[in-house]
């Protein structure tokens, strides 16, 4: 599984992602199929509401303080080595839609998870079995 969390770091960043919220989901949704190679039922994309209340002035003296922070986690590691290039795709992608929106991206492992949430089987492919 891998989890994506939108993080906007500014009541505008979060206003201007949520107008236009069905594309951000679906473009990091794309990336992360598409670069990783797994599953759609195995992909959850999720945008926050803004919960900064400020940063520190040397980050804002700066400009270094990102206007949203993307967040990829998964705990399938056989996947690390696509990291860079999921990285680069996402920026690439952002760019070409929201390049005035500064972006950070964080991929990380998760050593251990759990769920009581029925997954059902799939195929090969991903798909969901009856």
């Amino acid at each position: 599984m891998t989890y994506v969390n939108v993080l906007p770091k500014s009541e505008d960043a979060q206003s201007r992602l949520t107008e236009d919220a069905d594309a951000v989901l679906d473009m990091l949704f794309a990336a992360t199929r598409d670069v990783l190679g797994i599953p759609e039922n195995d992909i959850i994309v999720e945008l926050n509401r803004c919960t900064t209340i400020s940063f520190n002035r040397s980050a804002l003296e700066a400009a270094v303080a990102p206007d949203v922070v993307l967040t990829f986690v998964t705990s399938d590691h056989h996947l690390q080595p696509l990291f860079p290039a999921l990285c680069d795709r996402v920026v690439s992608d952002w760019n070409g839609r929201f390049g005035d929106v500064k972006v950070e991206v964080w991929v990380s492992l998760l050593q251990n998870s759990g769920t009581n949430i029925d997954l059902g089987s799939t195929t090969a492919d991903g798909a969901l079995l009856g």
